[in-house]
């Protein structure tokens, strides 16, 4: 049995539209997350953050980190440490944002600061180490692989 051209033709339409079909259905299933959710409000203080990883690359000595195991250790310049030190590190996951963390710098009297990690998931993460001091605000960012 031969087909003819009408029906050819209403075949290949309709194998088209049900391949669109399967192509949108799974792109309304993927996820997409912004950066963070006030995006739009960060890049509109950007020039504030190039001023403040000018200042960071600017000092001599600048935080430092080290991973061993489940912690990072953050060591820290004591001449930074002043009255109204100030300071966050911020773990970003580009992966999943549920991942991200946000902790308080406070370090000890010699200038380290020990950051239990065990609770994060492993995999890689941006840390965004940012802090003001002296009336200086500071920035800095390191991609982290915790195992």
């Amino acid at each position: 049995m031969k087909l003819s051209w009408s029906y050819r033709i209403v075949i290949l339409y309709t194998g088209f539209v049900a391949i669109i079909v399967t192509l949108v259905t799974i792109c309304m299933r993927q996820t997409v997350e912004l950066e963070s959710k006030d995006y739009y409000a960060q890049e509109l203080k950007y020039q504030e953050r190039i001023d403040a990883t000018k200042n960071a690359n600017a000092l001599p000595n600048s935080i430092a980190h080290e991973v061993n195991g489940k912690q990072v250790v953050l060591t820290i310049p004591t001449e930074l440490l002043t009255k109204d030190f100030t300071g966050e590190v911020y773990f970003f996951c580009p992966s999943d944002g549920l991942r991200d963390v946000k902790v308080k710098m406070q370090f000890d009297a010699t200038g380290k600061q020990v950051l239990d990690v065990a609770t994060m998931q492993k995999g890689a993460y941006k840390m965004k180490l940012s802090w003001s001091s002296n009336g200086k605000a500071y920035y800095k960012e390191d991609v982290i692989t915790l195992h």
